[in-house]
């Protein structure tokens, strides 16, 4: 987690003064001029510490490759491709050189290149990395390989990192004033299950520490008024795996509370002058397929 600390400026400004920046087709951050020129100043700040997120997995494990790694609704992810398992006991050191990364206050270069340019540097290992490696970037170079001809290309460097992104960005790496690691799942490169499988890395930053702290405050609020949690707690309902996911077993209290609930409605109902009918439980496909469902 990061230090508390000022943000001066959290608006993109690459070197050759551009406010749009065209969008490269890269997995899971495919988005028009339009929608990048939009991009509100806590996406992009979050974008930033995605890139952030790969410099400090690199700085540990210099073999990593990565694909791709947006802003994404409360955070942001960088899916990464490692010989072992990345875990939460893992996230403090990550988010420790993170914090080194954000200390150094790194400007975001962005660097147009050519299609040639970018293959090149691709094969060569130096994208999503921290220079020349023996490996090839090979998702960044699928990826450019699927940029169609003509389309501009750029990358974004702060420190010794360079990956291939449309942006935008922060300034610096020093405007993402807090930052946390949340959680790891599995993903499989451009969402195919033909394709390898990968480690998404979730994290979430804001402006400060402040505005942090009251996020996650907000989000254990919201776990105690879990319907789950709630649930069980109050012997409402039960689950059970031979069920089936999402299915509740209803308990005695639970079932008295349902049939309050249908009382009530056919009260309601009644007083409305409805008139209420049964439907079946089961019905053919065709009806299935034709209701859109």
């Amino acid at each position: 987690m990061s230090d508390d600390r000022k943000t001066s400026d959290l608006s993109a400004a690459p070197p050759d003064g551009e406010t749009s920046q065209p969008a490269n087709p890269v997995a899971n951050e495919r988005k028009t001029p339009e929608q990048r020129a939009q991009m509100t100043d806590i996406e992009r700040l979050r974008h930033s510490a995605a890139h952030v997120l790969a410099t400090a997995i690199l700085k540990i494990w210099p073999e990593a490759q990565f694909a791709a790694g947006p802003p994404v609704e409360n955070g942001f992810y960088y899916d990464v491709e490692l010989p072992h398992r990345i875990t939460p006991e893992d996230f403090s050191r990550i988010e420790a050189e993170m914090k080194k990364e954000t200390k150094a206050n790194h400007t975001f270069e962005r660097i147009n290149v050519s299609r040639d340019e970018a293959l090149k540097l691709a094969q060569e290992g130096q994208l999503a990395a921290l220079g020349p490696r023996p490996e090839p970037s090979k998702f960044k170079l699928d990826i450019i390989q699927n940029i169609p001809e003509g389309e501009e290309i750029s990358l974004y460097r702060n420190g010794d990192f360079t990956d291939l992104c449309a942006g935008p960005h922060v300034m610096r790496t020093g405007n993402i004033g807090a930052f946390k690691l949340t959680h790891v799942a599995s993903a499989y490169y451009k969402g195919d299950e033909k394709n390898p499988q990968l480690q998404r890395i979730y994290g979430t930053a804001f402006k400060n520490r402040t505005e942090m702290d009251a996020y996650f405050a907000m989000l254990e609020e919201a776990k105690k008024r879990d319907h789950r949690k709630l649930g069980k707690e109050l012997e409402l309902f039960t689950f059970d795996d031979d069920v089936g996911p999402g299915l509740p077993l209803w308990l005695p209290r639970g079932t008295a509370i349902i049939e309050e609930l249908e009382k009530l409605a056919k009260e309601t109902e009644f007083a409305a002058n409805y008139q209420r009918v049964r439907t079946p439980n089961l019905a053919r496909e065709k009806l299935y397929q034709t209701s859109g469902h």
